[in-house]
C-alpha cells in the first residue's frame, strides 16, 4: 500500500513517524549512507541521469571532459541523497549546535542590508542543502524568515516540510498569492527568501542568459526590488570537507536603475543569474541538475510577439 493510497491524516503521520525514528540516528552515519544511496539512484534511474548529463554538458561541456561531466553528475547524485537523508536531522537542529551543522561567512553584509531599513531580499539557489540554510539563518541571527515556495503536490508531506521549516519560526509565502504579503513584510524591514534557479513559466519570467544559454527566469525579485529599494542579499551554501555547510553572504547587490523599467527588470534577473552561476561553478556537484532549467515551454503567438521574442525562443 502506498502513502497515496492511504488518506492524508495517515500518510502524514505514517511520514512523521518514520522522520523522528530516522532523526535518532546519527547524522554522520545517515549522510555516509548518500554514497550507495547516490550511486543506485544514478544507476537506475535513466530519465532524471539523462537530464543530469544533458544539463551539465549544455552548461559546462566546454570546460569539462565527458569522463568528468559523467563524475559530477554521480558525485551529484550522491549529495541530491545526502540532502534528502539530512532532512531528519533537521528536527535536532537547535540555536545552540547549529554551529556543527553549519558556519556562516561574511555576516557583515546582511547586517548591511538590514540597515537599510527597507526590507532583504535573500536570494539563493538549490545549491547545497537549501533547507538547512534557512533554518540555521534563523537560529543564528534570531531573525524570522519568510520563505517563497511552492506548495507540494503531495499534500501530507507538504506539511510535513511546513512543520520542519517552521522550527525556527521561519513562515511560508505561497508563490501564487505573495504580492501583499511581500510588500507588507519589506516595509516591516524583514527578510524574504527567493530560490530563484528555477525554470519560470513564461507569463511570471523574463528571457535573459544563464550559463550562456537563454532561460526564462521569474521577474518577482527584480520588480520588488525594483519598487520597494530593498537591499538584494544573495547567500549560498554548499558542503565543506567536515560535513558542515558553509554559508556565504555576498555585498547586497548594486541594482541597475536605467529608468526604463522592462530593461531595468531583464537587466537586474540577468545580474542575479550570473551570480548564481558563479556560486555553482564553484561547487557544480552542489546543484540540482536533475531540474530541466533550460526548458522554455510553449509560449501563445499572441504573447510571443508582445514580449518581442525571437522566433526560436518559445515558439509552439
Amino acid at each position: 500500500m502506498t502513502l497515496r493510497k492511504t488518506g492524508p491524516q495517515a500518510s502524514y503521520r505514517l511520514i512523521r513517524c518514520l522522520l523522528r525514528m530516522l532523526s535518532r540516528i546519527p547524522r554522520k552515519l545517515l549522510g555516509a549512507a548518500a554514497f550507495p544511496i547516490g550511486r543506485l539512484w544514478y544507476a537506475v534511474d535513466r530519465r532524471h541521469r539523462r537530464i543530469a548529463l544533458e544539463n551539465l554538458t549544455l552548461a559546462m561541456g566546454s570546460q569539462m571532459s565527458p569522463k568528468e561531466i559523467r563524475g559530477t553528475a554521480k558525485a551529484n547524485f550522491i549529495q541530491l541523497a545526502r540532502t534528502a537523508l539530512e532532512i531528519p536531522a533537521l528536527l535536532k537542529l537547535t540555536p545552540d549546535n547549529v554551529d556543527d551543522y553549519i558556519v556562516f561567512s561574511g555576516q557583515e553584509h546582511y547586517y548591511q542590508a538590514l540597515s537599510r531599513g527597507k526590507g532583504i531580499l535573500f536570494f539563493t539557489a538549490h545549491l547545497g542543502n537549501w533547507e538547512l540554510m534557512a533554518l540555521a539563518f534563523s537560529f543564528k541571527f534570531g531573525t524570522p524568515f519568510h520563505v517563497m515556495a511552492r506548495v507540494l503536490d503531495f499534500e501530507p508531506m507538504d506539511r510535513m516540510m511546513r512543520e520542519i521549516r517552521g522550527l525556527s519560526g521561519n513562515t511560508l509565502i505561497n508563490k501564487n498569492n505573495s504580492a501583499a504579503i511581500v510588500t507588507r513584510l519589506l516595509n516591516e524591514n524583514q527578510v524574504v527568501g527567493i530560490l530563484l534557479d528555477q525554470n519560470a513559466s513564461w507569463y511570471e519570467g523574463v528571457y535573459v542568459p544563464f550559463f550562456g544559454r537563454i532561460v526564462c527566469t521569474n521577474k518577482g525579485l527584480a520588480m520588488f526590488a525594483l519598487r520597494y529599494g530593498a537591499a538584494v542579499l544573495p547567500a549560498f551554501n554548499t558542503r565543506q570537507p567536515d560535513g558542515r555547510y558553509l554559508t556565504v553572504f555576498e555585498p547586497p547587490v548594486e541594482l541597475i536603475r536605467t529608468g526604463d523599467v522592462s530593461r531595468d527588470i531583464e537587466e537586474n534577473t540577468a545580474l542575479f543569474n550570473r551570480i548564481i552561476e558563479k556560486h555553482i561553478r564553484a561547487a557544480p556537484d552542489n546543484w540540482l541538475w536533475i531540474h530541466r532549467r533550460w526548458r522554455i515551454k510553449g509560449i501563445p503567438e499572441r504573447a510571443r510577439r508582445k514580449l518581442k521574442l525571437p522566433p526560436e525562443i518559445g515558439a509552439p
